[in-house]
């Protein structure tokens, strides 16, 4: 009986390292999170788990709403203006086609300075503009330096998954650019600017993690696929087509056609059937600049045509173009890479 102790103790013991293995806690968001910073990739527990709901798209019945407005207005001008606006914002121009419908032909001309102005407005992406000169407080410097690496995240990273309901071309990145460089510049005392610009902070830092978490948690996709195999192959389709139109392209340098050729290598790579890779997750990438690689639409005017051939050299010559497209084929290497672990 004496032994019995010893015994139960000593199989404690050796069983005790065991014992993490065998009762480790599901890992929290947070922590795949974090590890999605270190690690980019397109693992998802979507379609493993149903943490939210399906959300059916309205963009049917606003497109039915932009058709029924296009006929409706008379001015050739003004319709193709709009036509032009929708690539950047189909809210701005649903707004602007409407009004085009009730308009006379003497309001006419004042609609067209308004959407030409909307367009000049739209299709330059404003810069961040740290001058480290110009921050005297050294807190706040530290500071605008954090907010400089979360904004590149969130411009070249995060800006490439699905942003369901945007209403416009680099909205919220648009917002955060604006936002900071007006902190970073206005009149204001330092206490009340560093307070801004930890709000500012904040707000980054928890739109990127929503943005994160709707893809690694929800199954919502704009063609409204139920199946992550569907999905998969979905994406898989439509972004190899966009590539594909992409090979010829006069505006990509050699170097880029190059990194777009790997691109495409790599996605053909990834399965279609792996219940953890999400294709999906490059869709935000593809949406914003494929949807300028469509056939150019039949204009009466040329300088019309000019200008969204203008619009499409100025977005794919970009800063943001280039990054995000190195972003997408790391996160597209790791992803296949972690096939060996899933």
């Amino acid at each position: 009986m004496k032994y019995r102790g010893f015994f139960v103790l000593g199989f404690f013991f050796f069983l005790n390292p065991i014992l993490p293995q065998w009762f480790t806690k599901p890992a929290t968001f947070e922590s795949i999170w974090s590890k999605f910073q270190i690690t980019p990739n397109i693992v998802s527990e979507a379609y493993t788990v149903s943490s939210f709901p399906i959300l059916r798209e309205v963009e049917s019945k606003e497109n039915e709403e932009y058709d029924y407005y296009f006929q409706l207005c008379k001015f050739q001008e003004i319709r193709e203006l709009t036509e032009i606006l929708s690539y950047l914002s189909f809210y701005d121009a649903l707004l602007q086609i409407k009004r085009c419908a009730e308009i006379t032909k003497s309001d006419a001309v004042n609609l067209e300075k308004q959407i030409k102005k909307k367009l000049f407005e739209l299709t330059v992406f404003p810069k961040l503009e740290i001058l480290s000169s110009e921050i005297s407080n050294a807190d706040n410097l530290n500071l605008v330096r954090e907010l400089q690496s979360e904004w590149e995240k969130t411009v070249y990273l995060y800006s490439n998954f699905y942003k369901p309901h945007e209403v416009l071309l680099f909205g919220k990145e648009r917002e955060y650019t604006v936002s900071l460089n007006r902190i970073l510049y206005s009149d204001m005392p330092e206490s009340k600017r560093r307070s801004s610009l930890l709000r500012l902070l904040q707000d980054i830092k928890t739109n990127q993690k929503s943005t994160y978490q709707l893809f690694y948690f929800s199954k919502q996709n704009p063609w409204n696929l139920a199946d992550l195999k569907s999905e998969n192959e979905k994406s898989k389709s439509y972004f190899l087509q966009i590539l594909s139109s992409w090979k010829n392209e006069p505006l990509f340098t050699d170097g880029q056609k190059l990194q777009l050729n790997d691109l495409r290598i790599c996605l053909e790579k990834l399965p279609t059937e792996e219940k953890k890779i999400r294709i999906f997750g490059f869709f935000g990438f593809f949406s914003d600049y494929g949807r300028f690689s469509v056939e150019n639409p039949i204009f009466e005017t040329k300088e019309n045509l000019t200008k969204l051939l203008y619009i499409r050299q100025t977005l794919f010559q970009s800063h943001h173009f280039q990054k995000r497209l190195e972003n997408v084929m790391i996160s597209c290497k790791n992803s296949v890479e972690s096939k060996k672990e899933l």
